[in-house]
């Protein structure tokens, strides 16, 4: 996957919802049921999994010892000498190892009885009182030391429980046992304690709860794969996006790396190191073969991505040449024996000899992630030459690349892709709120004649990239065009899917957690509430409700500035014949808060002199409406000019007007992730200018020295966001309504074709009286579903639909 910036356009769906109390607005809802239409498919709804944000090793793998095998890149990571270090000597090795693929081991000199090294695991060891963990380790030893105890111990060095491995060999043995611990801890250690002075050689620690998901050995964190399963998936994309590619293609995701016994998966770093993490790391523990039980445990088709000859945006020279491809396809057709070849074939054999002879049944294959250049239909076709004879039945699903600013959905395919077959085309995005609202209708006109959509990657997000309501309900809106365009969408899912608690490298999440809890967010539950209540056929809805009136723009005022450094004075703001605020050079920063910079004030300015991004200073109250904001401000060095807010509600969502930004080429007003008007302009170095933003009711006009340069007023915009469909066998139609406003809607909900019956139906809502509510670890389900009935009222069967929600109604017919 890729970052992108907000979406540019110059008119925008929705901006700015206030939490304040709404008003009663009107709707009507009609469903045509005199004819449903095709069929859903049943993978509409599905999961999308990349080992990002620790989402697999430290997460979903249940592994709790880090560095387990010491192949990480710092080889000692996570692994220390316990007290008294200088009771011990450690080594990484590499003289006879385990196997070719694990090639590293640590090698212990215990100076005396009782030294120990100990392994921190993922920001400490969770375990619980009274449950088992299996122990294993591979160790020898040549000089006939004794056998070592493995203890689990709490931050004060006591005891939780503890076994002795027996059998140290002068060649590798696998030493297993079992520790019960006698207590809860959180942030545990496990170490290996040397009982005699001597050398040991040490390999593949690992410490395992007993209780995985399903059972499972070499399995998955219960909690977390319990989510997954409540999700009710169509489908599971994995094992990721960048992740396949690699950061070059000597760090591409090779599958057959990941299969066998976990001692000899040759492991590889993580591209998301690069991000923010240079410890990141993949052991592989969590593979394909566990990629394709998962999907077998939670009814989900597996849907794998493989690696088409392309690293990451062509990173490290990564490009395999035409005639070098044939590595690369033969990997693709192993897999495809691997999953679905006879336990007699060579591939299918190793996927028996792993425990599971029958086939994964495997109808679906990716080839390459997020492409989009000549390249790569190129190597596209080669792949579809060589795998569509062979096995005609298999959905190979092309990409689009990432959704370009501005451009449709066909933007790949309709430059590059001329006379390219693919059974699905895989789009990617990533945008505000307000994109997703104003895209519900993205695939109404999508030509139905060629290959599918498979919406492959989507999150909504605001500046801040919060798991908020307002996101969630956005995403809701925007998949009411998912469920009407059935008949063409055939996959859509959420992404990323995975967020471990301070190891993040992207957000938005759909499932945050820590060693100990997890949490699904309000993305989460729109998801959820999709796919449990995936209909049998499609209905057409149409709905006519009263649009929700913008709110009045209110909020503090700040300035700042995006690598550049600058001055301000005479800053004052007045509403009416009162002044609500007047700096004076007296005060300095006493009325202001910091937000990033390095701010001061001297000769009666406010100075700021870091050249960072996102530098801001601010001022006033929330509830600040109807005002003028008047400043003169001067630019000292750097590439920008100034950002000037108003309307500011929260220091992480950005409403401003952003003069000579873009490297200094325009000045654009920006509200909530979305600029909404640009137009050619910069800032001179050295020049004070004097601007002024007028704020008025649901309108904002900037001027620079007098001259009106941009104007804006918020638009009144759709309250409600509809779809329907039909589940035969019940006589029950099913209609999905998301109301991202701040107004309550009593709808009329009229049929054409079959009267709906007298009896109430049933209602699931996810709903809340602020859109940026959000989850946590402590609120875990703050906003989630709440199901009741459903009573339509009177003789034109009304309902209210909750501001702020969405809903899921199931109602009877005749």
């Amino acid at each position: 996957m890729l970052r992108f910036s907000p979406l540019r356009i110059l008119v925008i769906a929705a901006v700015l919802q206030s939490a304040a109390a709404g008003e009663q607005l009107q709707g009507k809802i009609v469903v045509d049921l005199s004819q449903p239409g095709p069929a859903f498919p049943r993978t509409m709804h599905g999961i999308f999994f990349e080992d990002i944000n620790y989402a697999a090793d430290g997460g979903l793998y249940a592994e709790l010892i880090q560095n387990r095998s010491f192949e990480h890149r710092e080889r000692m990571y996570a692994w220390r000498p316990a007290a008294p270090s200088e009771a011990i000597e450690l080594v990484i090795a590499d003289e006879a190892p385990l196997n070719d693929n694990n090639r590293h081991y640590l090698r212990v000199t215990a100076k005396q009885n009782g030294a120990a090294v100990a392994n921190s695991g993922y920001d400490g060891i969770s375990v619980k009182a009274g449950e088992e963990y299996n122990v294993s380790v591979y160790a020898r030893s040549a000089d006939g030391s004794s056998d070592f105890r493995v203890a689990l111990v709490d931050q004060s060095g006591d005891s939780l429980g503890e076994v002795v491995l027996t059998g140290v060999m002068d060649k590798w043995q696998k030493l297993s046992g079992v520790i019960t611990p006698s207590r809860d801890a959180s942030d545990a250690q496990l170490q290996l304690q040397f009982q005699r002075e001597g050398v040991y050689d040490v390999d593949m620690v690992s410490l395992f709860p007993a209780e995985t998901f399903r059972g499972r050995k070499n399995g998955l964190r219960a909690d977390l794969a319990q989510l997954l399963a409540d999700l009710q998936p169509g489908f599971l994309r994995f094992p990721g996006g960048c992740i396949v590619e690699g950061s070059g293609l000597a760090n591409a995701y090779r599958w057959k790396d990941t299969i066998g016994d976990v001692a000899q998966r040759k492991q590889n770093w993580n591209l998301w190191a690069e991000r923010q993490s240079p410890q990141y790391h993949q052991t592989y523990g969590l593979g394909f073969f566990e990629y394709f039980q998962l999907c077998e445990d939670i009814g989900a088709e597996p849907l794998p991505v493989i690696n088409c000859g392309m690293a990451c945006q062509f990173r490290g020279g990564g490009l395999i040449p035409l005639e070098e491809l044939d590595p690369w396809v033969q990997d693709a057709l192993d897999l495809i024996e691997f999953a679905n070849g006879p336990p007699t074939s060579p591939w299918g054999a190793r996927r028996a000899a792993m425990g599971h002879p029958e086939p994964f049944n495997m109808k679906y294959l990716g080839i390459g992630n997020e492409q989009w250049s000549e390249e790569y239909f190129q190597r596209y076709r080669v792949f579809y030459r060589a795998i569509h004879p062979k096995y005609p039945e298999l959905k190979l699903i092309s990409t689009a690349g990432p959704q370009a600013e501005g451009d449709s959905f066909s933007y790949a395919w309709g430059r590059f892709a001329t006379d390219t077959p693919a059974d699905l085309v895989d789009e990617h995005y990533y945008r505000s709120p307000n994109w997703f609202l104003a895209n519900h209708r993205r695939y109404d006109s999508y030509v139905r004649d060629g290959p599918k959509v498979f919406a492959g990657e989507f999150a909504a997000h605001t500046m801040g990239r919060r798991n908020n309501l307002e996101a969630a309900l956005a995403e809701a809106a925007f998949m009411t065009g998912l469920w009407r365009n059935a008949d063409v969408v055939d996959m859509a899912c959420y992404a990323p899917l995975f967020a471990r608690i301070g190891n993040v490298q992207w957000t938005p999440d759909l499932i945050w957690f820590d060693n100990d809890r997890s949490f699904g967010s309000p993305s989460y539950y729109v998801q959820q509430l999709y796919s449990k209540n995936l209909p049998e056929l499609m209905a057409p809805a149409t709905v006519d409700a009263s649009p929700s009136k913008p709110q009045p723009l209110r909020g503090r005022i700040g300035v700042g500035t995006w690598r550049t450094q600058a001055e301000f004075k005479d800053i004052k703001v007045v509403s009416g014949d009162k002044t609500l605020y007047e700096w004076s050079p007296d005060k300095g920063l006493e009325d202001w808060a910091e937000h990033n910079g390095d701010w001061s004030s001297a000769d009666g300015v406010l100075r700021q002199t870091s050249e960072a991004e996102n530098v801001r200073l601010f001022t006033g109250e929330t509830d600040w409406t109807d005002y003028t904001l008047s400043l003169k401000a001067r630019k000292l060095a750097g590439a920008e000019g100034f950002l000037i807010s108003f309307a500011s509600t929260d220091p992480d969502t950005p409403v401003w007007w952003n003069l000579g930004g873009w490297n200094n080429t325009l000045h654009g007003l920006e509200m909530h992730g979305v600029t909404v008007m640009q137009r050619p302009g910069k800032i001179e170095q050295g020049r004070w200018y004097e601007i002024r933003i007028e704020v008025r009711g649901p309108k904002v006009s900037c001027y620079l020295d007098d001259e009106l340069v941009q104007e804006y007023e918020l638009k009144p915009h759709p309250s409600l966001y509809a779809a329907a469909g039909y589940n035969e066998p019940e006589n029950e139609l099913v209609l999905a309504v998301a109301n991202p406003t701040r107004d309550a809607v009593e709808t009329t909900i009229a049929t054409k074709g079959r009267e709906l019956a007298a009896e109430p139906g049933a209602a699931e809502v996810l709903a809340g009286d602020d859109p940026s509510l959000e989850n946590s670890l402590d609120e875990p389900r703050r906003l989630a579903p709440e199901r009741s009935s459903a009573e339509l009222e009177g003789a034109e069967r009304r309902y209210t639909f909750r501001p702020y929600s969405l809903t899921i109604l199931k109602l009877k017919t005749e």
